[in-house]
């Protein structure tokens, strides 16, 4: 038996051979084993030393970073003064211009009376908490969660951040300076820690309440008391003091007399905030009504008088939207030059103020507006939303109809419905027809949709048809065509397709294009759901620019008063509709104008549509909108008028229903001849681009032209002639008695067809001489 020796440096065996010796002869893969184990052990103790000296670096830079953190802090604590109210400096004066450089306003009228907290009811106090700060008295006055999340987003480009309380609102109030960076939230930070330590809650709030900016010009809640309800502080009711409370958010856009609707949901909100922090009852909220409040005096704060004003407005909340406040115009003194072309705003006014120069008693009811932009960049040239002052009854009223106001489009929707139906023939979407513009679709004078009767305008009686092209529908204007086609192609796709070409995904802060169960109807096919002029003349001019949408915007830039720009628009176009889509819709639209005794001046050509809304079952027939939208290469122009709701009707001078080519299309006519007066006629769509399409109608052999209605030479007693195409024909004052207007129904209605979308072949009926909604 082998034996080891024990003892020595060798351990041997028993016949005395070395064991490094019998090692030497292990095979070579053993070795290199053992090698690479020795490389790894000393990697890893490398790797050791260096993370070592990584952490001991990374110890030494953290608490760099903690010690210039501490002193930058202590540097701030100790250079940040507290101002008080009353050492505050006043604001400046800020000056809106017109695109050119001139003035259109000077702003700023400032207004400020402090006063004791004591002099301010405590549920007025209580109403401010709620809105703003419902936590106040509990809280350490300093959130610095949302002073971090403010600044990163500053710092990164996201949107501008709110949601301070009472403490740092006041601190920002106090620090003024706009500038979206590190320092000043840091800045804001220290001088509310300060505020906090250094005075009580209820000081801080009495401040906070003397310097707080309430629009109209007005800094405090004293002023804010007088310019809203004419009355001392210390007389404001639970109910004032909500509206006031309401206002701080957004002045301009919570403005009762600017937005009641969007004024009143504010106001509801803070008064379930009392309810909520238990300073009112459920019982006692129930009671509240929203308060009668003063309109602005001579529109105190603003500059402008009249339409212009509403404009004004539109700058001051596109500045909100960019993160510079009311407060921080005036504290700046900023200039800002807007997109407003003073020839187009001139041109604007006088058109609207022409054309609605003679109304008659039973006219007195209408209310109006222009929105005029640059297709191809979404500038906004002329905006007239209202008179801003005295109506047409004599009423004042100071809403804006052209931005704020919403209301069914009636027919000048139908070019997203064709917009719709050409995208998914583009697309070659299966299951849906692939229509072009020369396709033979149902015209008939009335269809049954989705167990819905749906029936043509009477005027138009003489050219439905159960066979017409899509490119006489469109200028004939038959509903029945178009409703259908909405259901074949889909409603929701209809309504993302406006969406896309720029009506708003939300309108005054609800979904828009949707009916009350939140689901898009086939009825948006004819304009069944509201939106704005402004959205209408954006989404024009999204066909004019070859289908690419340019957002509407008012701003070229602000600066300050060293000069420095403060903001500068920049622009973000959007492909809405193939160039072959925006190109075939307006070869639809290019005959409409003279179709509807409204051509542009000198042959110009334009591409246009009007539309009407109907009141629901109304026996005469009569209308609640009409509308005048169209567009060249150079200018999209919206123009509508109504009565502002959808119960009171609106008539012509002659007492009959109002359309879409009367007023609206008379203004919409005089304001493009004069704005275009010294432009270039440049060419539109000659030539159609999408083709090879299908029918889904019988194609006749021969395509019925309708005659229309020619004014006759007036007799000694004229009798104008009506048609819903030209409205009643012009004639001579008469020289006896008002005319009486004849209608265009028949005596005996000519029978047409009825048929359903994708029923049996149709069955002939004679037609009622009622009209129906969406004409």
């Amino acid at each position: 038996m082998e034996k080891l020796q024990k003892g020595g440096p060798k351990r041997v065996r028993a016949d005395n051979t070395p064991l490094r010796e019998r090692l030497a002869h292990l095979p070579t893969w053993w070795k290199k084993r053992r090698q690479a184990k020795k490389k790894r052990l000393a990697a890893m103790s490398r790797r050791r030393r260096i993370l070592r000296r990584i952490g001991l670096l990374g110890t030494w830079f953290l608490g760099f970073v903690a010690v210039l953190t501490v002193a930058t802090v202590v540097l701030f604590y100790t250079l940040s003064n507290v101002p008080r109210p009353e050492s505050l400096p006043l604001p400046q004066v800020a000056t809106i211009l017109y695109s050119d450089g001139s003035v259109m306003a000077r702003i700023g009228d400032v207004n400020r009376t402090i006063v004791k907290l004591e002099q301010v009811p405590a549920q007025v106090r209580w109403d401010v908490l709620a809105a703003e700060d419902r936590g106040f008295y509990k809280n350490p006055g300093v959130s610095i969660k949302s002073t971090l999340r403010a600044a990163l987003s500053d710092l990164t480009g996201g949107n501008t951040q709110g949601g301070s309380g009472i403490t740092q609102q006041y601190a920002k109030n106090a620090y003024l300076s706009d500038a979206h960076t590190l320092t000043r939230k840091l800045k804001e930070l220290m001088i509310a820690v300060k505020l906090a330590r250094q005075y009580s809650k209820d000081q801080i709030l009495e401040f906070y309440l003397n310097t707080v900016y309430f629009g109209r010009g007005v800094y405090g809640i004293q002023a804010a008391a007088q310019s809203y309800f004419g009355r001392d502080v210390s007389r404001l009711s639970v109910a004032q003091g909500a509206v006031l409370a309401a206002l701080l958010r957004a002045p301009s856009y919570y403005d009762p007399a600017v937005n009641p609707s969007a004024a009143k949901a504010r106001w509801q909100y803070v008064l379930d905030g009392m309810v909520s922090t238990g300073h009112l009852t459920r019982a006692q909220e129930a009671k509240l009504r929203f308060p009668k409040v003063l309109p602005p005096k001579d529109t105190t704060g603003l500059g402008a008088t009249g339409p212009n004003a509403l404009i004004v407005q539109r700058v001051l909340a596109e500045l909100d939207a960019h993160g510079i406040s009311e407060a921080e115009i005036y504290a700046r003194g900023l200039r800002i030059q807007t997109t407003i072309d003073p020839k187009a705003q001139q041109a604007a006014r006088t058109a609207v103020d022409q054309t609605f120069a003679n109304l008659t008693p039973q006219q007195r009811n209408l209310k109006n507006a222009l929105v005029a932009v640059n297709p191809a960049n979404g500038a906004v040239l002329a905006y007239y939303g209202g008179p801003n002052g005295k109506n047409y009854a004599g009423k004042i009223d100071n809403f804006d109809y052209a931005g704020l106001g919403s209301r069914p489009p009636g027919s000048s929707f139908k070019p997203f419905t064709l917009a719709t139906a050409l995208t998914q023939t583009l697309q070659k979407a299966s299951g849906k027809p692939h229509y072009t513009i020369d396709s033979y679709v149902d015209g008939s004078y009335q269809v049954t949709i989705d167990g819905t009767v749906i029936k043509n305008d009477p005027g138009d009686a003489s050219v439905s048809s159960s066979s017409v092209s899509i490119r006489n529908a469109m200028k004939y204007s038959l509903n029945t065509t178009f409703d259908q086609m909405a259901f074949t192609v889909g409603p929701a796709n209809v309504a993302a397709t406006a969406h896309a070409a720029g009506v708003p995904k939300s309108i005054d802060g609800r979904p828009s294009l949707v009916g009350a169960n939140g689901k898009t109807g086939f009825g948006i096919g004819i304009g069944d759901y509201a939106v704005r002029p402004l959205d209408q003349a954006v989404g024009f001019a999204t066909l004019a620019n070859n289908g690419t949408r340019n957002d509407a915007y008012f701003v070229q830039k602000a600066t300050d008063s060293s000069g420095a720009v403060v903001y500068q628009h920049k622009s973000a176009a959007a492909r809405a509709l193939d160039p072959k889509v925006a190109n075939d819709v307006t070869l639809t639209l290019e005959p409409i104008a003279g179709w509807s005794n409204d051509p542009l001046s000198g042959g110009r050509v334009s591409a246009a549509k009007t539309g009407t809304e109907g009141i629901q079952n109304d026996p005469r027939g009569n209308n609640s909108d009409a509308w005048m939208v169209g567009y060249t290469p150079q200018v999209s122009a919206a123009v509508w008028t109504g009565s502002g709701n959808s119960t009171t009707p609106i008539y012509n001078s002659y007492g009959g229903a109002e359309y879409g080519s009367d007023l609206p299309g008379k203004t919409w006519k005089m304001f493009m001849d004069t704005y275009l007066a010294d432009k270039a006629s440049l060419p539109m769509a000659t030539t159609q681009m999408i083709t090879g399409g299908q029918s889904t109608a019988t194609v006749p052999v021969t395509t019925p032209t309708p005659t229309p209605t020619k004014s006759k030479t007036p007799s000694k007693t004229p009798t104008p002639t009506f048609s819903r195409r030209t409205g009643f024909s012009s004639v001579p004052a008469p020289t006896t008695p008002t005319p009486t207007p004849t209608t265009s129904i028949p005596a005996t209605p000519t029978p047409v067809c009825t048929t359903s979308v994708l029923g049996p072949p149709p069955t002939c009926t004679t037609p009622p001489a009622a009209p129906t909604p969406g004409g």
